[in-house]
């Protein structure tokens, strides 16, 4: 009888309700003590599973607060509470990790491929046999990548401190410019790699990698230092010229002195392969220092950075860098 009267009844389908969910309520028919629960699907059948066990107030399971979240056709949809406990604060290394990835963007990781590659391979100019090349000689090489590399970090550190605000419309998602590292961690940066890698080329014992260091570092820091008449990255013709010296000449000239004078014990002597290689490498930086401005239009013009970008505009840039 209670089955029959049950099933007469003609529960309202909620059209937002999902397939195969299931709602309980207590029918009319049944005591307080004793209560059904009806199944429903989208096809509106009911059922009444586990009609030979019924639950007593004794037996009930423990009691879940649950939370009001919406009224859809009569019905309260409910929510257990702990959904609506805020969100677990990140990990230590979570944390950490975050933070490292930061460093990195500031740091321009992927620019010390460039030194690596570079320096390591004016070094090699010299050798004429592989007998030349001793764990001495390896050991050799290894202080001048890593001082070369210090101080190309120092720079990218420099860069990114004076352009703050500038890459908060070229670059936002930079470290510096979107906040997620203080002006103080960069600054740190930038001065700890530079006394580091003056630390590393003096302990080499070579005075071709110590002026080598230093005259990155002064090239560098007159392209972006905003001082009076420094920061040349702002002129038309002095950024590319700038990136002349820097790649074309010292990461050319001193590491090939050093290589030939102070690993090899040779005298120096100009050979082809160090000229091939410095000619390349200086059209090479021309060309960059002209490509690199094309995605900082907008921040450079507002900024009044007089670059051959901003004077001709992209498209004539591209073009002419392709005819040449």
């Amino acid at each position: 009888m209670l089955q029959m009267q049950c099933l007469n009844l003609a529960p309202k389908f909620n059209p937002l309700q999902s397939p195969g969910c299931s709602r309980k309520f207590a029918s009319p028919l049944v005591t307080q003590r004793h209560k059904s629960s009806i199944k429903c699907s989208s096809q509106s059948s009911f059922s009444f599973p586990n009609q030979n066990k019924i639950t007593h107030n004794n037996d009930k399971p423990p009691y879940k607060p649950l939370v009001p979240l919406a009224l859809q056709d009569g019905h309260a949809l409910q929510q257990s509470e702990d959904d609506n406990k805020p969100a677990a604060a990140p990990s230590f290394l979570e944390v950490v990790k975050r933070k490292l990835n930061a460093i990195s963007h500031v740091t321009r990781y992927y620019a010390q491929i460039n030194i690596i590659v570079s320096v390591t391979s004016v070094c090699f100019l010299p050798v004429q046999s592989l007998s030349q090349v001793t764990p001495a000689f390896l050991m050799g090489v290894l202080k001048a990548v890593v001082a070369q590399i210090f101080m190309n970090i120092s720079l990218c550190s420099l860069n990114q401190i004076c352009d703050v605000e500038i890459d908060k419309i070229n670059k936002p998602y930079l470290p510096l410019a979107s906040g997620e590292l203080s002006m103080g961690t960069g600054i740190a940066i930038c001065a700890g790699s530079a006394l580091l890698s003056l630390a590393l080329a003096f302990l080499s014992g070579s005075p071709a990698v110590l002026c080598a260091v230093i005259a990155w570092g002064l090239t560098g820091a007159a392209y972006s230092v905003p001082l009076p008449f420094l920061r040349w990255k702002s002129h038309t013709f002095m950024a590319p010229f700038t990136l002349v010296i820097l790649m074309g000449l010292i990461l050319q000239i001193p590491y090939f002195i050093h290589s030939q004078t102070y690993l090899l014990g040779k005298p120096f002597e100009v050979t082809g392969p160090f000229v091939f290689a410095t000619a390349i490498m200086s059209i090479y930086a021309f060309v960059n220092g002209l490509l690199k401005d094309l995605p900082d239009v907008e921040g450079d013009k507002a900024f009044g950075m007089q670059t051959l970008c901003v004077l001709l505009g992209k498209e004539k840039v591209s073009i002419n860098i392709i005819l040449i």
